[in-house]
């Protein structure tokens, strides 16, 4: 139950923190004067908005201090306006534009827009979210997106036929965060519902990341919208397969052939690392080409997994990359323990004890991958 509190106007202490309503605010010595009034400004505000209610706010007494509280329908929301301007004033690495909030008790930051201007004290913000949630008649539309999934499910399928289409990614976005039986079979329905491709993926994303759905079913449609004109779309499809297609389905080693062609940094990371594993040594001929026409990142990826397969040509095309200029320092160490952890005969191990010899190739500097640019004296000139 909120208890009834008289206001108190901020002021400094002498301690150079903040006296509120809310409790003392702690404020880093760090802090620009200009800072500190423009909070203090805001918290004589919020305590306006809280008092000019009509009792749609209270403030009540938590564990954690003076909070303000109000009501979305059933739904109560406690505004922590003093930590929120604790953290502001004391430098905490924390993303602005974001209210720290309790929701029907659950611990929450409530995203404020991605329209946030720096500018704008967080404490605008805070007070921003209580004059809707003071207002009677407001539109669901018009509160926060964090908010979403707190809406009653009925309210919340709603919005998924609405006009604007940002409106429907929040929602969709909102019911993968429900355990509720409702919200999945929801969800299976829009992924033939929804009206583009870019809301099929928001629909896919929320019942792979929402509701850790097995996603085998889906991945011809992912293979198809990993064909699309849409970029974004195209990337976030690429994106997923890597996630769930593992190196035992061979079916798709055409599909991983092609997407690993696909000059954008989605390709990194699971989809090549799935196609090398899954292609093994015959994956080395596309390896070959995204190393000469993609940069170092990729590069050194490429290496990373070629590093795990061990296969005569892989090993081959190692010890050339080895003995290059362009290999970095990190590049080095990973093909040298991979040489020789590979050799088992004394042949094998003599071949790589030559490869590896600094008398042969040269010294590389112990400083930086910058040196890695410098020639190479002796032998190593002839396979630069």
């Amino acid at each position: 139950m909120a208890n009834a509190r008289k206001p108190r106007k901020p002021r400094k202490t002498s301690a150079g923190n903040i006296s509120s309503t809310f409790g003392v605010i702690r404020v880093s010595e760090e802090i620009d004067e200009i800072d500190i009034q423009r909070n203090m400004v805001a918290l004589t505000w919020i305590d306006d908005i809280v008092n000019d209610s009509n009792g749609a706010l209270e403030y009540e007494n938590t564990s954690n201090g003076v909070v303000a509280v109000g009501y979305m329908d059933d739904v109560k929301v406690q505004v922590d306006v003093r930590l929120c301007a604790e953290r502001a004033l004391n430098l905490d690495y924390w993303e602005q534009g974001h209210v720290p909030a309790f929701v029907n008790s659950n611990e929450l930051c409530i995203e404020m827009g991605n329209d946030y201007d720096h500018q704008v004290p967080d404490l605008d913000l805070c007070a921003a979210l209580l004059m809707l949630l003071s207002s009677k008649g407001v539109p669901l539309t018009m509160y926060p997106s964090t908010l979403y999934k707190f809406f009653p499910f009925e309210k919340l399928t709603a919005l998924l036929v609405h006009e604007d289409d940002t409106v429907v990614k929040h929602t969709l976005e909102a019911m993968g965060q429900l355990s509720c039986a409702a919200s999945l079979r929801q969800l299976k329905k829009m992924v033939h519902q929804a009206r583009d491709e870019s809301l099929v993926m928001i629909t896919l994303e929320a019942l792979y990341y929402g509701r850790g759905m097995n996603m085998k079913a889906y991945l011809p449609l992912l293979v198809e919208i990993s064909n699309s004109d849409q970029l974004a779309s195209k990337v976030r499809a690429i994106e997923m397969i890597g996630l769930v297609v593992t190196p035992s389905q061979k079916e798709y080693l055409p599909i991983l052939k092609r997407l690993v062609q696909f000059d954008d940094p989605c390709v990194l990371g699971p989809v090549l690392d799935t196609y090398i594993e899954m292609a093994q040594e015959d994956a080395l001929q596309d390896c070959i080409h995204l190393f000469r026409y993609r940069n170092d990142i990729w590069q050194m990826e490429i290496i990373r997994k070629l590093c795990c397969i061990q296969h005569p040509l892989v090993r081959n095309f190692l010890s050339v990359r080895y003995t290059t200029n362009a290999a970095t320092r990190h590049e080095r160490e990973l093909i040298e323990r991979y040489l020789i952890e590979g050799s088992e005969t004394q042949t094998e191990k003599a071949l790589v004890e030559y490869v590896l010899s600094s008398s042969v190739f040269g010294e590389v500097s112990a400083t930086s991958d910058e040196d890695d640019d410098e020639e190479y004296s002796g032998l190593g000139s002839l396979f630069g």
